[in-house]
């Protein structure tokens, strides 16, 4: 039998004190915006509360490296924490957003690292990922946008839709085909 251990599982205590108190409250706003026809989504007011109280309460960059900031906690400690969010229906994941973080560090060079990756880590800037195109929607392996090296520069030429977060990034991650 497999058991979680003690420091994971004050983690997942303390994940759901955070999901009762924190986030059960705002149900009701998340939902009166849905039954309005607007997104089901919290406003920049309730982020940014809720961004600033994970960061007093260490819950903050849990799957991010220790080398840039993050407590690098194993798959199986964000499974309790993943299943306590689930307890509600605001949308919420504990920052910074994963997927658009490990694609920085799958890929970005030491440069990119300083410029984007270690301010987005620490809360200090935010992103976005350009993947879906018309005719492929978010299926990469169906993309056709292509970038081209041409000195020490990319060229990128194609078309991409449904950018999350777009208006509120401070960069975007834009993926392209380099070798087809």
């Amino acid at each position: 039998m497999f058991e979680i251990g003690e420091e994971h599982q004050m983690l997942r205590e303390l994940v759901k004190k955070f999901v009762r108190n924190e986030l059960m409250p705002l149900e009701k706003n998340v939902l009166d915006r849905f039954a309005s026809g607007q997104p089901a989504a919290l406003s920049d007011e309730e982020n940014d509360k809720l961004f600033k109280q994970c960061k007093e309460l260490g819950l903050w960059a849990l799957d991010v490296p220790e080398e840039v900031g993050g407590a690098n906690l194993p798959a199986v400690a964000l499974v309790g924490v993943n299943e306590e969010l689930g307890y509600t229906c605001v949308p919420f994941t504990f920052p910074p957003d994963s997927p658009n973080l490990h694609m920085l560090l799958a890929t970005a060079n030491p440069e990119q690292r300083k410029k984007y990756l270690e301010p987005y880590a620490a809360g200090l800037t935010s992103s976005a990922i350009a993947i879906s195109e018309p005719g492929a929607g978010g299926d990469p392996a169906g993309m056709k946008t292509k970038a081209v090296k041409d000195g020490s520069d990319w060229v990128i030429n194609g078309r991409k839709i449904w950018i999350s977060r777009i208006a509120k990034a401070d960069f975007t991650i834009a993926m392209a085909v380099t070798d087809p």
